[in-house]
């Protein structure tokens, strides 16, 4: 099942030209002209692609930031970045679970065309053991064919790394980052329930596993949030000073000093809330499920600021794209019970309400992205396909549901064609499916339930349901819905219509 022939090529907006005059800028670009452009000092990363430094967290809700209106946790590196470029107050995740929204974001196809639909799936994949979950359950896994973000880039010439969380390889060994278009890989991986927590006492050094001595015998020394930055940093830096770790070649079209992509994915704050810093937020009147979970979004923000510290450091700051996002909304299994989360929104993880999948995202780029700006554009994670393919100027590969940002991120456009976005959401049984178009969404939960319909510009909070008020929007939105799902092999409908 290989949907990578998709293509939106007809919304790419190449910058190849630019790129190759050392600018990346429009010349009729309004926002920012040639002499804002501030230029690397780090004379190997002039007249190249971007670095590109993506960051996600795990269960981050919309609400949880300071940039997007949390006034308790403190978040000051993540607001400097959404302060230095442009933050989408309309963005949406792949998915309302972990796996098969990073399985969008890495692919570009929504759930209705991707491999990955679910955290675990129905039939086939391949058995295995979740922990908290008695018997086995069944996961798929990206295949060979299901090209990557790390392969667009890589065939690039971009150095290619993933820090901490892949959680699109099931319990096949062989479907590493590795095997999917990453030269690097530092993290953990399913099929070992030990390399999953915030103190693993394993975890995968490319193909290698080793023991975390810091955290054997049940010992919390080495907290993951500070490991995983660990090895985001030492990467960074050794791309700064063009050199390559012990045992790692070079890919074919590959050099020394060539740009990089580097996908930091944390795993914060994903329940177990096992803080590093227990007192960051003692005095505060704040429950202790609630003081956890703020010092741990806390901790994951001074981390990203040591990222940031090691671009500026490496002279790479200025070439690099940075964007920060979340996998999903905010989890109700955090047991959070003072602190906004998912803020204003309706649900949580799991949920195709806006709390399920509805999600913070920014995007910094020196002297291409305003500061300061904000947008209210719908948009997803299978759009950054396509956003880096035009970045990079490249179709070797179709680049399939989604449209490019660049023109959005660099200001030569203030608004998207209006097309619609498509969520599937599979429940023990069943499908449950959403699509956006404009300020209209259309939900349901199961096949034989109506459809709900929602104006999202009036009603943010999914309260009024207005499908019996306006009946052709329902039927041109459902039919839009209907189209955009292929069956899968792995996620059959039950009851089959």
């Amino acid at each position: 099942m290989n949907h990578m022939q998709r293509s939106s090529t007809n919304n790419r907006h190449h910058y190849k030209t630019l790129l190759a005059a050392g600018t990346g800028l429009s010349l009729m670009n309004p926002v920012v002209s040639q002499t804002d452009v501030v230029k690397s000092t780090n004379p190997s990363q002039e007249n190249k692609h971007p670095n590109i430094l993506f960051i996600l967290a795990d269960d981050l809700g919309y609400g949880d930031l300071g940039c997007y209106g949390n006034t308790v946790v403190k978040t000051p590196v993540i607001d400097s970045l959404a302060a230095a470029g442009l933050r989408f107050t309309d963005f949406y995740a792949g998915a309302s679970v972990s796996s098969p929204s990073r399985g969008c974001l890495l692919t570009g196809l929504h759930t209705g065309h991707a491999r990955i639909r679910g955290n675990m799936c129905r039939v086939g994949g391949m058995e295995g053991e979740r922990e908290g979950i008695p018997g086995k359950v069944r996961r798929t896994n990206l295949q060979p064919e299901d090209k990557t973000l790390g392969d667009l880039l890589r065939d690039q010439g971009y150095r290619t790394c993933l820090v901490n969380k892949w959680h699109v390889d099931g319990f096949d060994t062989t479907a590493t980052p590795l095997d999917r278009g990453f030269d690097e890989f530092y993290g953990w991986l399913v099929h070992e329930p030990r390399s999953h927590n915030f103190y693993p006492d394993v975890r995968w050094r490319n193909r290698e596993r080793y023991e975390i001595p810091a955290n054997q015998n049940g010992l919390h020394t080495d907290h993951n949030t500070d490991r995983a930055t660990d090895e985001a940093v030492a990467f960074i830096t050794r791309m700064g000073k063009g050199v390559t770790p012990d045992g790692c070649q070079l890919a074919a079209g590959q050099a020394v000093g060539q740009p990089f992509f580097l996908y930091m994915a944390y795993n914060a704050p994903h329940v177990p809330l096992d803080a590093k810093d227990t007192l960051l937020y003692a005095g505060q009147g704040l429950p202790d499920t609630d003081r956890r979970y703020a010092a741990m979004i806390s901790h994951m923000d001074a981390s990203i600021g040591r990222l940031m510290n090691t671009l500026r450091e490496q002279g790479l700051a200025d070439n690099t794209l940075v964007v920060f996002a979340s996998d999903n909304g905010g989890a109700k299994a955090a047991g959070v019970q003072t602190l906004p989360l998912n803020g204003a929104l309706k649900g949580w993880k799991g949920e195709l309400w806006e709390g399920g999948i509805r999600v913070p995202l920014m995007a910094s780029w020196t002297g291409h992205i305003r500061p300061g700006t904000q947008t209210a554009e719908p948009a997803y994670f299978p759009d950054f396909f396509a956003t880096f393919a035009d970045l990079v100027a490249s179709d070797t590969y179709a680049t399939g549901d989604g449209v490019s940002l660049m023109p959005l991120l660099t200001g030569d456009v203030t608004a998207l064609p209006e097309r619609a976005l498509y969520w599937e959401q599979y429940p023990r049984v069943d499908i449950s499916v959403a699509l956006r178009k404009g300020p209209w969404k259309i939900i349901r939960h199961q096949v034989d339930q109506p459809w709900q319909l929602y104006n999202l510009k009036e009603d943010l909070g999914e309260t009024t349901d207005l499908a019996a008020k306006y009946p052709a929007i329902v039927t041109d939105l459902s039919r839009l819905a209907e189209a955009a799902h292929e069956p899968s092999p792995y996620w059959p409908v039950y009851p089959e219509k």
